[in-house]
C-alpha cells in the first residue's frame, strides 16, 4: 500500500470535470501518459516482512512478541535509526521521513521507500531498475543494513506470507489515518479483511508498458497465471503456532477480504478490455477515504463515480474529486494484478531474501518478452474469472496438487518457469559473471523439481526436525540468513 511522500504538499489539485464533460478522457489519459518505449522499461520490487523481538530468558521461544510500533525496540525507533545510520547515508544519501499525526511512518530516498503495512509489516519499495542484478544488490544492501541495526537490538524478521504465531490482537496497528478507516470498514465486506491488513505479507513487482495494446496483453497474461504464481510462492502454512491446513493462508485470507475490490475482476479479462474499461470498473469500487488538510476523511462505501459527478460533503463543506483522489483510490483496490502508473503483480507470499528476486524475474521474463508472454497466456487457455478464483482457492490448500480443468497444475507451473527463463535468456541482461537474469529463477526451478511448495518444506521440518514446535522457525527463517528458509 502507498504512503504519501513527505515532499508532497497537501494540495489535492484542480477538480476533475464530470465524466461526460471530459473527466473520462482525463482519467484514461492519465494511464496513457505512463506508456514508455521498451528501452526505458524498468522493474520495481516491493517486499514485506514480519518483525519480532527475540524472546528473553523465560519467554516462550516458539511465540516471540511481534515487533511493536512504539518503544526503544519498536518500529518507529528502527525507522529513525535507519535514517540516522551514517554508513548507509554516506553510501546512498539521506532518507527523508514522512509522518502521520506526528508519528514516523515511512522513509523516502530517491525512487525507493521504506513503508509500513497496517500490522507493522516492514516493506522496502525498491527503486525501479533496468537490471534485476541491481535489484538483487538493493535487496542485499537492505538486508545488511537491517542486520547491522537489528541484531544489537534483538530484533528479527521473517519472510512468510502469514504471521505464524500471533493473534490479530497481538499485532500492532500502525498509526496511519487510512488504516483507521480500513479497520472500521473491512469487517462489513468480508470475514478476513482485518487479517489481510495485519497478518499477511507479500512480495510484489511493478512493470511498464509501451502502448494500450501492450498493457492489455501484459495485464491479462499476468492475471491468468496468478494462481500458478500463488502455488510457486506458497509459503504460509502456520496460524497461531500450528499448521492451518492450508499451504498459503495468505491466499485464503484474500479470498474472503472484499469481493468488490480483490481477486480476478471479469472486466479485466474481457475481450474489449482497455484503459477506459478499467476506469469504469475503478469508478464503481467503493471508496475508503478522501484526503484533505492532512487528514484522511472516512467516506467508506461511497462511490467514486458519484464523487466525480456530484462531489462529497466533508465536515459540512462540498468537495470535488481530483486526479490525486483518483490515484489515492487506486491504492485501495486489490485485484491479483493492479494497474496504476505501473502494472503491479500481487499473488506471491512473502519469502526469505534468498528468493525475493525470483518474483520480479519470473514476471520480467514473461511480460517483457512477447514470445514468452504469448506462451504463458496459452498455458491457461482462456481461463475465466470464475475458474481463476476456484483455482486460487484450490492452490491455497493443495499447492501444486491443485487442478485446472481436471489436471494437476504442477506441469503448468514448470512450463511457466521455463518460459520465463527463456524470455530472460532472450533479453540477455547479464551480470559480471556472464549470467543472465534467469539465475534468479533457480529457487522456483528447484521447488517445481521437488514437486512440493515452500510451505510443504516448512511443514516437513515442523513434523520432523522441529519436533512439532515453531521455536526453530525464528532462527532458521531469519531474514539475514543467506540460505532460503
Amino acid at each position: 500500500m502507498s504512503t504519501i511522500s513527505p515532499t508532497e504538499r497537501d494540495d489535492p489539485g484542480e477538480p476533475l470535470p464530470p465524466l461526460h464533460r471530459g473527466g473520462l478522457d482525463r482519467l484514461v489519459g492519465w494511464f496513457a501518459t505512463a506508456e514508455k518505449p521498451r528501452a526505458r522499461f524498468r522493474v520495481g520490487t516491493e517486499h514485506e516482512k514480519f518483525g519480532f523481538l527475540y524472546p528473553a530468558p523465560g519467554d516462550d521461544p516458539a511465540r516471540p512478541i511481534p515487533l511493536p510500533y512504539d518503544g526503544s525496540r519498536g518500529i518507529e525507533a528502527l525507522l529513525q535509526a535507519i535514517a540516522a545510520d551514517r554508513d548507509d547515508t554516506a553510501a546512498h544519501g539521506p532518507w527523508t521521513a514522512a509522518t502521520d499525526s506526528g508519528h514516523t511512518i515511512a522513509l523516502f530516498r530517491g525512487d525507493a521507500s521504506i513503508t509500513l503495512e497496517p500490522g507493522g509489516q516492514f516493506e522496502l519499495s525498491g527503486a525501479p531498475f533496468s537490471s534485476l542484478h541491481e535489484t538483487q544488490r538493493e535487496i542485499d544492501e537492505h538486508v545488511t543494513l537491517l542486520a547491522r541495526l537489528c541484531r544489537p537490538r534483538r530484533i528479527g524478521f521473517v519472510g512468510l506470507g502469514f504471521q505464524p504465531t500471533a493473534t490479530w490482537g497481538e499485532m500492532p496497528l500502525v498509526p496511519k489515518g487510512r488504516y483507521a478507516v480500513m479497520t472500521r470498514y473491512m469487517p462489513t465486506v468480508g470475514k478476513r479483511g482485518l487479517d489481510m491488513m495485519k497478518r499477511t505479507a507479500t512480495v510484489q513487482a511493478n512493470y511498464d508498458w509501451s502502448s494500450e495494446a501492450d498493457m492489455i496483453a501484459s495485464y491479462q497474461t499476468a492475471l491468468v497465471v496468478a494462481p500458478l504464481v500463488a502455488a510457486l510462492f506458497a509459503n504460509s502454512p502456520f496460524v497461531q503456532g500450528r499448521p492451518s491446513g492450508a499451504l498459503s493462508e495468505r491466499q485464503q485470507v484474500w479470498a474472503d477480504t472484499d469481493p468488490q475490490r480483490a481477486g480476478f475482476p471479469a472486466a479485466i479479462l474481457a475481450r474489449d478490455f482497455s484503459y477506459e474499461r478499467y476506469v469504469q470498473w475503478v469508478l464503481d469500487v467503493p471508496m475508503y477515504f478522501v484526503r484533505r488538510d492532512g487528514l484522511h476523511h472516512d467516506v467508506a462505501g461511497a462511490s467514486f463515480r458519484t464523487f466525480l459527478a456530484e462531489g462529497i460533503d466533508i465536515d459540512g463543506a462540498p468537495v470535488r474529486a481530483t486526479l490525486r483522489d483518483f490515484a489515492d483510490h487506486l491504492t485501495t483496490l486489490f485485484p491479483e494484478v493492479r494497474l496504476k502508473r505501473v502494472l503491479e503483480v500481487r499473488s506471491a507470499d512473502s519469502t526469505p531474501p534468498a528468493r525475493l528476486a525470483a518474483l520480479p524475474a519470473l514476471y520480467k521474463g514473461l511480460l517483457y518478452d512477447e514470445r514468452a508472454r504469448d506462451r504463458a497466456r496459452a498455458l491457461m487457455d482462456g481461463a475465466t474469472a470464475t475458474e481463476l478464483a476456484a483455482l486460487r482457492a484450490d492452490v491455497a490448500v493443495r499447492g501444486f496438487a491443485a487442478t485446472f480443468r481436471g489436471q494437476s497444475i504442477l506441469s503448468r507451473c514448470g512450463d511457466l518457469v521455463h518460459e520465463a527463463g527463456a524470455g530472460l535468456a532472450r533479453l540477455a541482461v547479464k551480470n559480471a559473471g556472464g549470467e543472465d537474469e534467469g539465475v534468479y529463477l533457480r529457487p522456483l526451478q528447484d521447488v517445481v523439481a521437488s514437486g512440493r511448495t515452500f510451505a510443504e518444506h516448512l511443514l516437513e521440518r515442523y513434523a520432523t526436525t522441529w519436533g512439532g514446535s515453531l521455536a526453530p522457525l525464528w532462527d532458521e527463517a531469519a531474514y539475514w540468513r543467506t540460505a532460503a528458509g
